[in-house]
């Protein structure tokens, strides 16, 4: 498998310390809603871009670990791709971690093909995480939020606490198991929340999480630009 370093700042109740971390497998997990009638809004959501159904929830999708990044800039191929919000679990050497990332997809090929939508785009991660056990018993109270600017215009994209989906824990414990890929060094996406006002395509997305119990944030901001083509 190929693998990607990540050179991490983990934040935790005993201070700041650098955090390398090489990952080998990334799972992106999707439909995790845990109320259904906002589920099935995210699906007629997606489904008026012809995006397909999925056939049971949630799902796992496995990618390339070399698209993880902690970058400020994104190119895509696409005209029509975006961000969304996610919680992002790092687990290595038997040890978890808490971040926030964007599951980027090109969503002009997600009514084709929904892994190889999401394997077109990079997928950034905020470059601070922290240790599980700081927030183990509080996570349901975890709000996540984003931000897209599209012509210039900023706006509030995605906003909602962890609790409104399926607990990330039992989103690790559900990964299937036959493929025998193991779970020793990885990253696992935990799903997002229902765009405010619809899906939008920007030139900038900004993420955010939010712990209230021990009143702290950890977050990215990065641009997209497309690549001119000449076919």
């Amino acid at each position: 498998m190929i693998s990607q370093p990540l050179n991490l700042t983990l934040e935790s109740t005993a201070g700041h310390r650098p955090l390398p971390l090489t990952i080998e497998r990334l799972i992106v997990a999707g439909w995790v809603g845990k109320n259904k009638e906002a589920l099935r809004a995210h699906i007629e959501e997606l489904g008026r871009l012809g995006v397909p159904a999925p056939s049971r929830t949630p799902t796992y999708m496995n990618l390339s670990a070399a698209l993880l990044t902690t970058a400020e800039a994104m190119e895509v191929v696409g005209p029509e791709s975006s961000g969304e919000v996610e919680c992002v679990l790092f687990g290595s050497s038997g040890k978890l971690y808490v971040g926030v990332g964007s599951d980027h997809t090109d969503r002009g090929f997600e009514k084709y093909d929904i892994p190889a939508s999401k394997q077109m785009c990079a997928k950034p991660v905020a470059p601070v995480v922290w240790d599980i056990e700081d927030v183990r018993e509080h996570l349901d109270r975890i709000t996540l939020r984003s931000w897209t600017t599209t012509g210039g215009r900023r706006r509030l994209y995605q906003e909602g606490l962890l609790a409104s989906n399926i607990g990330i824990m039992d989103i690790i414990r559900g990964i299937p198991a036959e493929d025998r890929l193991g779970l020793e060094r990885f990253a696992l996406f935990c799903g997002t929340l229902p765009a405010i006002g619809g899906i939008d395509i920007g030139e900038i997305f900004e993420f955010e999480m939010e712990d209230p119990v021990l009143d702290r944030r950890i977050g990215h901001r990065y641009s997209i630009r497309r690549l001119p083509q000449y076919l």
